[in-house]
């Protein structure tokens, strides 16, 4: 079922025991990173959370978002600007962020909005939708796209480089592929729909270049080998209650086919 009134935090915690396409990727990395996944909120992460908030929910970034005064703390003109910051925050809910974060932020939403394919693409939808299948494949499932339409899903990343190449190792490395899939799988699986996938892909540095880009049907296939593989691995491990890690075994590593040829 769709649910388009659930908060983040309330798709993360009230459903805590569907699975997510992180957790495939952790899975398919190992078990004990399914199991005991690193509780790390990195800088960047929370700047990915500020940055899709403008582009998809602009209103939202509008009232929630706002950067931190350029002062020093330690005078009693800055210490009365941080207390104001900090009363705001505990009154209203605001979140005060770095000035460079902010303007970045402002200006990858507005690169995002100039570009013609995401103006094809980001419209006649809704943001941050959170979907659930009871029985997907006999686990139950979770998702929840940046942007849901009947025909489409899109994804907004970050990342260094958009380049075609650039941005292809960046899926192959992170799993993307298989989120892809595992999005457009579930998806049809709740409505009957079947979507294509799209991620926008913007660079965080200036000039904020965008690229957009469909995921093809080998990508989505790969990812779905990808994720079925580890719903069998999730089962047999939750049958066991044993969750291994890497090989115990002594391994050889030897040199990549590329040095080789």
């Amino acid at each position: 079922m769709w649910r388009n009134e659930l908060t983040n935090e309330s798709y993360q915690n009230d459903f805590r025991s569907y699975l997510s396409s992180t957790d495939i990727r952790r899975l398919l990395r190992s078990p004990a990173h399914y199991r005991n996944p690193a509780k790390v909120e990195s800088a960047a992460m929370a700047f990915g959370t500020l940055v899709h908030t403008f582009v998809l929910e602009p209103h939202v970034a509008e009232a929630r978002y706002r950067p931190r005064a350029d002062v020093d703390g330690r005078t009693k003109e800055g210490k009365a600007v941080r207390d104001w910051e900090a009363s705001l925050a505990a009154q209203q809910g605001v979140q005060f962020v770095n000035r460079s974060d902010y303007d970045a932020a402002v200006s990858i939403a507005s690169a995002v909005r100039s570009h013609l394919g995401c103006a094809s693409i980001l419209a006649g939808g809704l943001a941050e939708v959170s979907g659930t299948a009871d029985d997907f494949h006999g686990i139950a499932a979770r998702i929840r796209p940046d942007y849901l339409t009947d025909g489409h899903i899109v994804d907004l990343k970050t990342c260094p480089d958009a380049r075609p190449d650039a941005f292809l190792r960046s899926v192959m490395t992170y799993g993307y592929a298989v989120q892809a899939s595992w999005y457009c799988d579930i998806a049809e699986a709740i409505d009957g729909k079947k979507r294509r996938f799209y991620w926008v892909a913007v660079e965080k540095d200036a000039p904020f270049a965008v690229a957009v880009y469909e995921a093809s049907d080998a990508m989505l296939d790969y990812g779905r080998r990808e994720y079925r593989k580890a719903i069998e691995l999730y089962k047999e491990c939750a049958s066991l209650d044993l969750w291994p890690a890497y090989s115990q075994q002594v391994q050889t590593l030897d040199l990549p086919a590329w040095v080789k040829e």
